[in-house]
């Protein structure tokens, strides 16, 4: 499994970086949104659960993927 981020051109992905893949092959792909504060609604999130959860997005969704992954404790 691997991460790899791209951009959205026109309704078409453009990878920022090649995959060491042999032509033809077959895969499965998962996009995960990058954090956007402008899609944040903090009231919303302000009274749907617990105040940590608030911090976390208030801090950045980006910064707490990579506090899971520095931990271990990430998919496998």
């Amino acid at each position: 499994m691997r991460s790899v981020e791209a951009r959205n051109e026109q309704g078409m992905l453009k990878l920022a970086q090649p995959l060491p893949l042999s032509p033809g092959e077959r895969v499965r792909v998962t996009v995960v949104r990058q954090p956007d504060p402008k899609r944040w609604d903090l009231a919303k999130l302000r009274g749907s659960g617990p105040s940590e959860d608030l911090t976390l997005a208030e801090a950045g969704l980006a910064d707490w993927e990579q506090s899971i992954d520095s931990d271990g404790e990430g998919c496998a």
